[in-house]
Order: C-alpha cells, then sequence, then structure tokens
C-alpha cells in the first residue's frame, strides 16, 4: 500500500465581481499521483501549474472538488482521526513568514510537540536540544528569535520543527527556492541526511530543476493543473525530450553569468 495516493483530484476556485456572474477557474484537473514510504517524489512545473495548492489539499487546509486523498488508506477528508496531522509537515519557501517572530527558536521548534505529544519538561528540553543540533545550529540558539538568524539558519530551524514528531511524510513547498546556491546545497544535502536517518517521505514541491534532481527520486510535472509526465528515476527525467519538461530546464539560469543568454 502506498503511503500517500491522490485520486482524480479536481480542485476550482470560484470568483463573484460586482453585477457579474460567479465564474470558476480549474486550478487542478484529474489529478493522480503515488508517492511510496521512504522516498522523494519531486513535483515540478513553472508558476501558476498549481502546485501550491497541490500541497494545501494535502495538509488538510483546502477541501479538494473533486476526488480522494489516502494517506496509509485512509481518506483524509472523511476520516474522524486527525493522526494523519502529525504525520504530515510542511516545510514552506519562506521562513521568515513560516515563524512567529516573538517566539524564540525553542519555542517555535516546541510548538509541534506541545500540540501532539505529552513530554515532561525536562524531556521536553532535551529533545529540543537534540532536534536543534540534528540541522546544524547549537544549543545557544534555541534562545534565540527568528530576527537573530539567517535565512539558511532559520530554515534549518524549521525543517527542526518539521521533523520534531517524527512524521512519515514531509511536504517541502518551495524549501530552498529563496536561499543563495550555497545555503540551498547545503540545505538539500541536510533534508537527504535526514531521509535516510529517519526513513523520511518527501513531496517536494519545485520549479527549480537542480534542486529536484539533487533530492527527488521520481518526477512529476504539472502543467496548468494537469499531469503531463512522470518519470520513474532520475536518468529517465535527466533524458527527458517533452516540451514541459525542456521549458523548465530553458526556464534555468546558467551557474555563471558568462553562460546565460538574453531572451528577447
Amino acid at each position: 500500500m502506498s503511503l500517500l495516493q491522490m485520486e482524480q483530484v479536481s480542485h476550482r476556485y470560484g470568483s463573484q465581481r460586482f453585477l457579474s456572474r460567479q465564474t470558476e477557474r480549474t486550478v487542478l484537473q484529474d489529478v493522480t499521483l503515488t508517492l511510496e514510504a521512504g522516498t522523494c517524489l519531486g513535483l515540478l512545473g513553472q508558476s501558476g501549474a498549481g502546485k501550491s495548492t497541490l500541497g494545501r489539499i494535502l495538509l488538510g487546509l483546502e477541501r479538494p472538488t473533486a476526488g480522494r486523498v489516502l494517506f496509509e488508506g485512509q481518506d483524509i477528508y472523511r476520516t474522524t482521526a486527525n493522526d494523519y496531522r502529525q504525520d504530515i509537515q510542511v516545510v514552506f519557501q519562506d521562513s521568515f513568514a513560516a515563524v512567529n517572530p516573538k517566539m524564540t527558536a525553542g519555542q517555535i521548534i516546541a510548538e509541534p510537540l506541545t500540540n501532539f505529544t505529552r513530554l515532561a519538561p525536562d524531556a521536553l528540553q532535551h529533545r529540543l536540544v537534540t532536534l536543534i543540533e540534528q540541522v546544524g545550529l547549537t544549543r545557544a540558539d534555541l534562545a534565540k528569535y527568528p530576527n537573530q538568524f539567517s535565512g539558511g539558519q532559520l530554515q534549518r530551524i524549521c525543517i527542526a520543527r518539521a521533523i520534531a514528531t517524527n512524521p512519515k511524510l514531509i511536504i517541502l513547498d518551495e524549501a530552498v527556492s529563496s536561499l543563495d546556491m550555497v545555503n540551498k546545497a547545503l540545505i538539500l544535502a541536510l533534508l537527504g541526511e535526514l531521509k535516510h536517518k529517519y526513513d523520511l517521505s518527501y513531496l517536494f514541491i519545485t520549479h527549480d530543476l537542480q534542486a529536484a534532481q539533487a533530492l527527488s527520486d521520481r518526477f512529476v510535472i504539472l502543467d496548468q493543473g494537469h499531469i503531463v509526465g512522470e518519470y520513474p528515476t532520475r536518468k529517465a527525467f535527466a533524458d527527458a525530450t517533452d516540451p514541459h519538461v525542456l521549458a523548465i530546464k530553458n526556464a534555468m539560469l546558467a551557474i555563471h553569468p558568462r553562460y546565460r543568454t538574453i531572451r528577447k
């Protein structure tokens, strides 16, 4: 049984303008995909493809217009249990917007622990120290506030928060897109290490081809709400000549400005 399944998921947004009829805009149409335990599925697409909407549906933040979302065989929109919320966590693109600026790093990481567990104060503190050290920071950093961290450091804190409850699936919603090249490489390496250490599963939502290839095992291409390509291996994806894949490849800037061309 797959860890995660989406079956014929469609989603529409309605809009109502003054003195006009309500119109609907389809953002996802008959999306079907699976994610096996212990793997990383790269979900790629250009801006407006519907990637983030799909992520919100998987998190239970938006109910799809049609279709089912199964986590370990249970429809997350029909089950009365909230156990899956502990098992699915998320790391967003904007780490500064994803945290409360008035909370310390320790308080930020502790949020899911206080929501889902009943750890004694000493056990909670020990868990916080373990978590922050696992993402490459120190015990002293627990007392600092978000404005005292760089973007890369704060994203590490968000990752520590995401793994705090030992989830089975982490949704990475453009999690490295706002980082510079050095921090991006470091965060991708960290995510890879944590994946192997905890046997995590990732859904990596991104438009960054290089980042996706560094972390993902399988690849799905989303375009205007439709799945237009699926690739079971990194090699199959690297060799793909599908126009949608080529469009993503062509949208990537060369690392060195010398090799960049001006688009007319």
